[in-house]
């Protein structure tokens, strides 16, 4: 079932934390955080990742307002609390299976229901139906918006090119970074040249037909065999970087993803120029990556500090690995994890980067140091 897929992918506390909610532990079970659905001084939100005693794995609840449930109840009343809550889980649904990249189109069952009837699909039917869908590839959408958002706006430039993120003009077009300048022209543009049939696999827009970057507005580019195959929108709206220091209505995540992002490596295609027992940087995230490549090493990052699997950690046995997570208990563990699978599969050990006490990730390290 899909709904049992995305709940097992997710972790909620790595969701919290993309979220940007500053979790504490309590135990390897508990965390507690102040509960962004209400306004409290006193920390009452908890998560659950393992509860066999009250049988709440991976879920929440407040004990200020009682908003409570899974990982798929978060995501959705963090973002769709203007919608019922049939409404807002069935949104949330379908933009974590995007996020995930998981097929929507094949998850459908075979029997459907309209209104009080149910039907069965006709099979000659349905085969035809697949054959005059036009899904354009993922690739040749991409690039077309790529080309018509051209560089990047001036203030997502001065962002990047800050004192809190440091890329250089040769990072920026190295990676092909570039900025939703206007989403609803973006928008009006996608419509005219695609299906939105095509535009609603790729999770560029929702099932109410919402562009998916109104507000993630800064696009990194996720490039496998020199083609996009997924796409990465930073938040970034009026200068402000943390979408929890807006007032804004509704809630937006740091990162949105469209489809295709699952257990895929950032600038992955470094990997086939190396030869084997190089180097190579394992990051948590595009911009650790980026300041890493930025500074003459061979990095690659992890698209959400647990989104690999064996798989993904495969691609690296060739090469003298060197995990560089970020320096939280989250990163740490997921570390260890991945050291357990290439020692299982090379019989070789990794070098787990440690970062200084007090620094937070491989960015803020090298932002540091170009200070002294």
């Amino acid at each position: 079932m899909l709904i049992d897929d995305i709940k097992n992918r997710i972790d909620i506390i790595e969701l919290a934390k993309s979220e940007g909610l500053e979790l504490k532990k309590q135990s390897n079970r508990i965390y507690k955080a102040k509960c962004c659905f209400h306004n409290e001084t006193k920390a009452s939100l908890t998560f659950y990742t393992d509860d066999p005693v009250n049988k709440r794995p991976n879920s929440f609840f407040c004990y200020g307002c009682q908003a409570h449930g899974d990982a798929i109840n978060f995501y959705a009343k963090r973002h769709y609390s203007h919608l019922n809550d049939k409404e807002a889980n069935r949104e949330a649904i379908k933009e974590l299976a995007g996020q995930l990249g998981f097929n929507l189109t094949r998850q459908k069952r075979r029997i459907g229901v309209v209104g009080d009837r149910t039907i069965r699909n006709n099979p000659q039917k349905e085969q035809l139906n697949r054959k005059e869908k036009d899904f354009t590839h993922p690739n040749i959408i991409y690039r077309a918006l790529k080309e018509f958002c051209g560089e990047l706006d001036q203030e997502s430039y001065n962002y990047l090119t800050s004192q809190s993120r440091g890329l250089t003009d040769e990072t920026i077009k190295k990676f092909g970074i570039f900025s939703i300048k206007d989403y609803k022209k973006t928008r009006e543009f996608l419509l005219g040249k695609f299906s939105l049939e095509s535009l609603k696999e790729l999770v560029l827009f929702d099932s109410r037909n919402r562009f998916s970057f109104t507000k993630n507005k800064i696009i990194l580019p996720v490039i496998e065999d020199g083609e996009i195959i997924a796409l990465r929108g930073r938040y970034f709206d009026r200068g402000i970087s943390d979408p929890d220091l807006t007032n804004a209505r509704y809630s937006y995540p740091k990162y949105k993803s469209t489809a295709g992002v699952a257990e895929k490596l950032f600038n992955g295609d470094i990997l086939k120029t190396l030869e084997k027992g190089k180097r190579v940087y394992l990051c948590e995230g595009e911009f650790d990556t980026m300041i890493m490549s930025q500074h003459g090493h061979n990095a690659v990052g992890v698209l959400g500090v647990s989104n690999y699997n064996d798989e993904t950690i495969k691609r690296l046995n060739d090469f003298d690995l060197v995990i560089a997570f970020d320096n939280d208990e989250q990163g740490r563990k997921e570390a260890l994890k991945i050291s357990n699978i290439f020692y299982k599969q090379t019989e070789r050990e990794v070098i787990r980067e440690k970062l200084p006490d007090g620094i937070k990730d491989i960015t803020e390290l090298f932002i540091l140091k170009a200070k002294q």
